[in-house]
């Protein structure tokens, strides 16, 4: 009978740490903490996104950067643009994705994003992402530059 009582009360003890930790936002110090928590879930480990849904970053994304508007663009998105990262961390883990997943694919002279660019672009909200996305493909594609393919 005990035993069994320490095991309930055990679960119980779980279950209840489990709702707090719900209740309460994740701290994470590390960009790979942050993306793990706030972009894991859709673009994967390993940033491949989701076929026909979530665009691939790795091997695409550092294409962005070498236009204005595309630099903008990895802001702007809803993904990036509402997450309840703050500006600094946001910035922290953007150049963290792009080092990390598309290092060869960055402008020459890549410079940073800092969080008060990332400020700037948030306050930006795109009106169709994915027909924004296609024009920004097509112009790095005029380029020499392929990204991978937009969401349907």
């Amino acid at each position: 009978m005990r035993r069994a009582r320490a095991t309930t009360v055990t679960a119980m003890l779980a279950a209840l740490a489990a709702l707090v930790a719900l209740q309460m936002p994740a701290r994470a110090e590390s960009p790979s903490e942050l993306y793990t928590l706030n972009c894991w879930g859709c673009h994967s480990a390993n940033a491949r996104g989701i076929p026909g849904t979530v665009p691939r970053l790795a091997h695409s994304m550092g294409y962005f950067p070498r236009i204005p508007a595309g630099r903008a663009y990895l802001v702007e998105v809803p993904g990036v643009a509402n997450s309840p990262l703050d500006d600094a961390q946001t910035a922290m883990v953007l150049n963290w994705m792009l080092e990390r997943f598309s290092k060869n694919e960055l402008p020459p002279g890549f410079k940073p994003y800092t969080a008060a660019e990332v400020k700037t672009y948030r306050a930006h909200r795109l009106e169709n992402v994915i027909e924004t996305r296609r024009v920004l493909a097509r112009e790095l594609a005029a380029r020499g530059f392929k990204v991978a393919a937009p969401q349907k």
